[in-house]
């Protein structure tokens, strides 16, 4: 199959890209070429005259006074500067080459320059640098990289610095590196361990380069709320997803890549199509409306949930979750159900042009849980099913034996379904000078349906430019990302395709001799291969350009300024056709032959400014402030046109006159919104061990009526790092570190449509009711609410990060607790109203629980291991609910929000075992007015009064997973490597209903599955499911028509979710073909689950992120799209 990077109609918005980035290409070239032609910062630096003086001040600090002063760097190592060495220093107009010799010679120091960084090292080396000529011949370099304990490192990058020249070590630890002459500084990085520099000076043989594990967990710089933390600092609930937790993952989008990787991180989804929708939730349910969080794609916010979906995974750099008050209080009012920041890649200053390639194929094997019976068998069951109700059997014997000798004929649910493949492309160059930093990436994302049918998938194409320049105090960021989507599908619904198929026993033809889709008793008026083949498609076409430029001005040292304008453009187009099919012996699909044209348009602007002071003072006290500005503003757009009976060809009307306005449809409509914020953020730490922290934000927005825009939400962090303490030094240093983490805030939730404070009329044209005889249009009123308000949420949480063997082993624990005030609601309104009602403020929800957080990696001999593993539980509680309990039902579903329970909660019957016989006929509760039979379901009657009826019901359980896990082991050895991730929800409801969990559904279905067989006989009195029987029986509306835990299955699962198998090909091989790297793998995605919950996925959820019945449905009963279990290769190339 061929991809093309430029699909029909991208080609103009390319070139719309161009005269964007044109600009920013020359901005870019510009600064290299000025930073090629200057010279060297550090040069100049020696010139420069000052005036000091101190008296007995720590060297260091003398030199951090110089740097402050001159803008330079310094770079030294604690061995070379010792606390003890103090100077005196009086000078006056004195150069500062003079200066540093004065105050290194006492202690036989000296110094030597490289790029814009004064290295300070002993004096001997510094001579030997300065004697060493800059036009030396190219020199061949080796060594050896060990550990501490003097084991090979395989795979540790060995980079000349500032340059892009670099390798990587072979499996026995060893590299060789050539370099344009003896100068410069070595610089060895590898995961885990403390990066080191190491000077060349002449040597060509440079022996063992020890490397000592890091402490990378307190190191790491953690992205948070408009800026940057290191882990260490941070006091926040804040996890990050680094890119290495997504790379090599067949994940199609990066919200499936982000499960599992955090806990209570919950991704759910209620169908596997390509394109499909998957829910984010943080923490749980809090509220009865939307759950999402808000996401901010490199500092602009999305307006759309869905943004994760649109992103290239290969793009992303560190996802960073935010989880308690303390750090999403600065997000104000979209932050009470948590923020995910997404941080993009960028070029890397100083690095020569970096050239990758990672691509991957396979192919999507469908999964399906349930299987029917064997032809024969079926036709023996449903008799046994029609007799059991005291009906005449259906098949003859000579039917059945008709059935058993001819076998079983192709299930309609295998013919519709085939292997599909899967495929991406990325490739990327990236970058920098000393000054600059660039990075262009474009990604091809291929995933064909698993139904047949002509083409029918996604395609996603992803294109992206990054770009960073350092105008002196003055940096200049610009990012410009656009994504097109085409995803093509039928122009039925799947779930309705999946489950008619699936109905159907195998001995029914699907298709005659001469290839005519065929009817029968079950599929009466349409059969779904021929809708897939030949019955009409639906083509989505989405544009989407993301903008993002931000001029960040340094004041002084201690006080910098930023300004970011940024945002998207999304433009959506739908069109479909659905053509005509005729079937035999009777039935035709898309009689009317509708032509649907779709066209929406959202514009969303987000502009902020921000100042920010960063002040230490006295060497202890560190001081961080921000205040900050910021507007959003969204417009949106849409229009849809409906046309019937169109050319089965060109979709074009056919009537031959003007089109009857029954045959037309048309909508359009236009909504617009504005959010204005204030916020700010103050920390505070003293030496290390204190910290404390106060974010605020005041939002005003439009969504509500002017008296009730304005809201404010607070919060206060605490920290306190219990190994900076003198009696915990010894620890410190042996084991590892102690921090412990308060936080409370009130976060907001303005997630409710616009302008319910105004009253709403809308107009149709189409439809309309007779009156005095004239036809009058009907309109659609929604009342106002002028006192609606936002949501508020109070939220605290308490946390430890622990560390232990030398920071080897990391812990992070958490508990939260989130009371959830003046919840949005929809009134319960009696269809006599005669309108519509706004949300009200009225519900009050509780939501708390805990999560667990370990990482760990230890080396024994050749083999580096890894290992990460998180769980997290959350539940919630209705506490306050006006209007009294809610009911929804689907089917013999009911879910019930009421004080005391959680959202959504299952109600229903229980059963208590069968009838046995006639005695327990006899004395046993019964429904009103029904003849129940030996092997009908016996129910729990809860008041005693003999009579099974609504006030029987039992709270069954909750659909919304918990404790959820995922676990991560990582092996490396000799070149090889294995990545193993496994992911799964601990404890879980699931209510299955309709024709798997009843055999012979209500005259639907004439199929029993093999999961069903464990039914009800006196030879099998304890069985899973009740006696055989026929719809339409008294003993049928008793064990089938009524909701009961009978529907209730055990949906906790363990999956592995992916593996990968890889090699990296020896360097020493590679670089001989121009290759810095170059790995292959092996990966599986969905390979083996284990759970309890055999004939459906158990990862499907038949409810939303909201705790909430989907408007699509289906996943509870196998009425959707099936798993995919994905195989496949990949390689990754690094030039």
């Amino acid at each position: 199959m061929n991809i093309s990077l430029f699909p029909n109609g991208v080609l103009r918005y390319v070139l719309i890209l161009m005269k964007f980035t044109s600009l920013a290409c020359f901005v870019v070239c510009l600064t290299c070429f000025t930073a090629v032609a200057n010279n060297s910062y550090g040069q100049k630096f020696l010139e420069q005259q000052v005036t000091l003086k101190f008296k007995n001040l720590k060297l260091t600090e003398a030199l951090d006074k110089m740097a402050a002063d001159k803008h330079v760097k310094f770079a030294y190592t604690d061995n070379i500067l010792k606390p003890s060495f103090k100077v005196n220093l009086n000078v006056t107009d004195k150069t500062v080459k003079e200066v540093l010799d004065e105050v290194l010679t006492p202690f036989d120091l000296g110094y030597k320059i490289i790029d814009d960084v004064i290295v300070i090292t002993d004096r001997a080396e510094a001579a030997t640098f300065a004697a060493t000529t800059r036009n030396a011949s190219a020199v061949k370099v080796q060594g050896k990289v060990v550990d501490d304990a003097n084991a090979p490192l395989p795979g540790v990058s060995v980079k000349l610095k500032g340059t892009g020249i670099g390798t990587v070590t072979d499996v026995n630890g060893n590299f060789v590196l050539d370099l344009p002459n003896a100068d410069g500084t070595l610089v060895f990085s590898f995961i885990g361990f403390t990066s080191k520099e190491l000077p060349v000076n002449g040597q060509t043989a440079l022996g063992n380069v020890q490397l000592v594990p890091s402490q990378s967990s307190l190191n790491e710089v953690v992205v948070v709320g408009y800026g940057t933390q290191k882990r260490v600092n941070v006091i926040g609930a804040v996890d990050q997803v680094t890119s290495a937790a997504i790379e090599g993952k067949p994940a199609v989008n990066l919200t499936q890549a982000l499960q599992g990787t955090s806990p209570n991180l919950i991704i759910q989804q209620t169908s596997n199509e390509p394109g499909a929708y998957q829910s984010i939730n943080i923490r749980g349910v809090s509220t009865f409306g939307n759950n999402s969080p808000l996401l901010v794609i490199d500092g602009i916010t999305a307006s759309d949930p869905g943004a994760l979906n649109l992103l290239n995974p290969n793009d992303i750099e560190s996802m960073s979750v935010l989880k308690d008050a303390g750090s999403a209080a600065i997000y104000g009012s979209r932050a009470a159900n948590g923020v995910i920041l997404i941080t993009t890649k960028k070029g890397k200053k100083n690095a020569g042009a970096v050239l990758t390639y990672n691509g991957q194929a396979g192919v999507q094997v469908p999964h399906v849980g349930y299987k029917p019976v064997h032809a024969y068998e079926n036709a023996i069951l449903r008799n046994e099913a029609v007799v059991n109700a005291g009906l005449t059997p259906i098949y003859s014997p000579a039917q059945i034996r008709q059935f058993q000798q001819q076998g079983d004929k192709e299930w309609f649910l295998d013919a519709i379904l085939k292997n599909a493949v899967q495929q991406n492309h990325n490739l990327s160059l990236s970058g920098g000078s000393d000054k600059s930093t660039y990075l262009v990436s474009a990604g091809v994302l291929d995933q064909r349906n698993n139904l047949v049918g002509p083409d029918y998938g996604l395609r996603r194409y992803n294109y992206r430019m990054n770009l960073s320049s350092d105008f002196g105090r003055l940096k200049v960021t610009s990012i410009l990302a656009y994504t097109r989507t085409e995803i093509k599908e039928h122009s039925f619904g799947t779930g309705t395709l999946i489950v008619d198929a699936g109905r159907t026993p195998t001995y029914y033809d699907i298709q005659d001799a001469q290839g005519n889709y065929l009817t029968n008793d079950v599929l009466a008026e349409f059969n779904p291969l021929g809708i897939l083949e030949k019955g009409g498609y639906r083509k989505r076409d989405n544009d989407n350009i993301f903008g993002n430029l931000t001029a960040e001005l340094g004041i002084t040292k201690d006080l910098k300024v930023k300004g970011v304008f940024g945002g998207s453009l999304l433009s959506n187009h739908l069109f479909g056709r659905v053509i005509q099919v005729n079937f035999l012996p009777k039935g035709t699909y898309g009689s009317d032959r509708n032509t649907n044209d779709e066209n929406d348009k959202n514009l969303f602007i987000n502009s902020q400014f921000l100042a920010q002071y960063t002040k230490t003072f006295n060497k202890d006290h560190n001081v961080d402030i921000l205040i900050g500005v910021a507007n959003e503003s969204t417009n949106s757009q849409s229009n849809y046109l409906r046309l019937k009976f169109t050319d089965p060809e060109l979709g074009t009307p056919i009537t031959g006159t003007v089109i009857e306005t029954s045959s037309t449809g048309t909508n359009s409509h236009t909504q617009e919104s504005s959010l204005n914020s204030l916020f700010g953020r103050a920390s505070y730490s003293y030496k290390n061990k204190y910290y404390g922290e106060a974010d605020f934000r005041l939002d005003a927005s439009s969504k509500f009526a002017p008296e009730n825009r304005d809201a404010f939400f607070p919060s206060l962090t605490l920290g306190y790092r219990l190994t900076e303490e003198s009696f915990m030094q010894n620890y410190r240093d042996k084991v590892g570190d102690v921090k412990l983490r308060a936080s409370y805030g009130i976060l907001g939730n303005q997630n409710v449509g616009n302008y319910q404070f105004l009253n709403n009329y809308r107009v149709s044209q189409n439809d309309y009711y007779s009156f005095n005889n004239g036809q009058v249009s009907v309109i659609d009123i929604q009342f106002a609410n002028p006192n609606i308000r936002w949501e508020r949420a109070s939220t605290f949480n308490v946390g430890a990060d622990l560390t232990f063997f030398r920071n080897a082993l990391t812990v992070s624990v958490d508990y939260f607790n989130k009371i959830t005030r003046d919840i949005l609601l929809p009134p319960v309104v009696p269809g006599v109203y005669g309108a519509n009602a706004s949300d009200y403020n009225a519900g009050e929800v509780q939501n708390r629980g805990w999560e667990l957080n370990v990482n760990y990696r230890v080396k024994t001999g050749a083999f580096n291991h890894s290992f990460a593993f998180n769980v997290g539980d959350t539940k919630n509680k209705v506490l306050k609910l006006e209007g009294g309990d809610q009911i929804r039902t689907s089917d013999e579903m009911q879910l019930i929000n009421k004080v005391g329970l959680p959202i959504g909660s299952y109600v229903g019957l229980v059963r208590d075992g069968y009838f046995q016989n006639l005695d327990d006929i006899t004395n046993g509760p019964k429904p009103a007015g029904l003849n129940v039979q030996p092997g009908d379901n016996r129910y729990v009657d809860v008041n005693k009064d003999g009579i099974i009826d609504e006030n029987d019901k039992f709270v069954l359980g909750n659909g919304f997973p918990r404790l959820t896990f995922g676990f991560t082991y990582n092996l490396a050895v000799k070149g090889f490597d294995l990545n193993l991730f496994l992911q799964g929800v601990g404890k879980r409801s699931m209510f299955v209903r309709g024709e798997q969990v009843e055999p012979f559904h209500v005259n639907y279905s004439q199929v029993i599955y093999q999961h069903q067989l464990d039914y009800w006989t006196p030879q099998n009195p304890n069985a899973r499911y009740p006696r055989l029987t026929a719809s339409g029986s008294q003993s049928n509306e008793n064990n089938f028509r009524r909701g009961s835990d009978m529907y209730l299955f055990d949906g906790s699962y363990l999956r592995v979710k992916n593996i990968q198998i890889g090699y990296t090909i020896p360097s020493s091989i590679t670089k001989k073909i121009g290759m810095r790297k170059v790995r292959t793998y092996l990966t599986g995605q969905n390979v083996l689950t284990f759970s309890g919950m055999k004939f459906i996925d158990p990862e499907s959820s038949e409810l939303n992120g909201n705790a909430a019945l989907p408007q699509n449905g289906g996943a509870n009963s196998a009425r959707s799209y099936p798993l995919p279990i994905y195989y496949g290769f990949g390689i990754d190339i690094t030039l």
